[in-house]
């Protein structure tokens, strides 16, 4: 009787630790089409669980529009190349990524590339035939 409430008690602590991880990932991204945005930095969050590039984009109508753009964590980055200090507010950047399928002004970024033409990795960097920890920082 203790083993099989014991395996109960362990079987529902995993559950009820899993809920918040799937609710943390919320990201419903559209794979369909990868988005290329170019704007202005309003603000940098290189804060866990994920980094995040806040800026202005011009619409196609000529129309300032607020978008997001999430990345991996710091660590992941910072790895790649990444610091705090690699994004500031006033920069203009170019990023690619998936936007979200709810059709809102959210990206997962896949890379960012700086004014100089500098790109940083962000998902893209971790993919098939890398390893963890493979962002890395390229010319482009």
């Amino acid at each position: 009787m203790k083993k099989s409430s014991f395996i109960l008690a362990l079987g529902l602590a995993f559950l009820f630790t899993s809920i918040p991880v799937q609710a943390h990932h919320a990201w419903q991204l559209d794979r369909s089409k990868l988005v290329n945005l170019t704007g202005t930095v309003t603000k940098f969050d290189f804060g866990n669980p994920h980094v995040f590039v806040f800026l202005q984009v011009k619409d196609e109508k000529g129309n300032m529009t607020n978008w997001s753009a999430g990345g991996p964590s710091p660590n992941q980055l910072s790895r790649g190349g990444w610091t705090k200090e690699s994004i500031r507010a006033g920069d203009q950047i170019s990023v690619a990524g998936y936007r979200n399928k709810d059709g809102s002004n959210v990206l997962r970024f896949e890379n960012v590339t700086l004014a100089d033409g500098k790109v940083l990795a962000g998902y893209a960097g971790n993919g098939p035939g890398q390893r963890g920890g493979g962002f890395r920082f390229f010319r482009r």
